[in-house]
């Protein structure tokens, strides 16, 4: 795997289940994301990634391995690099546990055709010099 690992949780949840998630998915032909705390409220607002127009078909020895639900139609391909990048900057990390199970792309689920989730932790605060 090239991608690098994510962030560090805050110290206070190091070893605890990820309580927050991460969730990209499709809204008006536009790929957003959002993050949600344990009691359902969104605590980051939606952020676009731009158009949802970059299709892959499902294909358990093509590109489209990691796609859960199988087709011969394209499904869009969600920009899960640009969004586990930009998520520190937004006060989350995706959960350690997440990003090195082998069944989840770098921590991110597909949960229905046009949706991705991701567990997530506050981010560890900034190492001062």
């Amino acid at each position: 795997m090239t991608e690098q690992p994510p962030a560090p949780p805050h110290p206070d949840h190091q070893g605890l289940p990820g309580l927050y998630m991460a969730e990209l998915a499709v809204w008006r032909e536009r790929w957003q994301m959002i993050v949600v705390a344990p009691g359902q409220e969104v605590v980051v607002e939606a952020v676009d990634f731009g158009p949802a127009d970059t299709l892959a078909v499902a294909d358990p020895d093509g590109p489209g391995h990691h796609m859960i639900m199988p087709s011969p139609d394209p499904q869009p391909v969600p920009p899960l690099a640009d969004a586990t990048h930009r998520l520190p900057a937004l006060g989350y990390t995706i959960d350690p546990v997440a990003w090195a199970d082998p069944a989840k792309l770098t921590g991110w689920t597909q949960v229905m055709y046009t949706c991705w989730t991701a567990p997530c932790h506050p981010v560890a605060p900034p190492q001062r010099p």
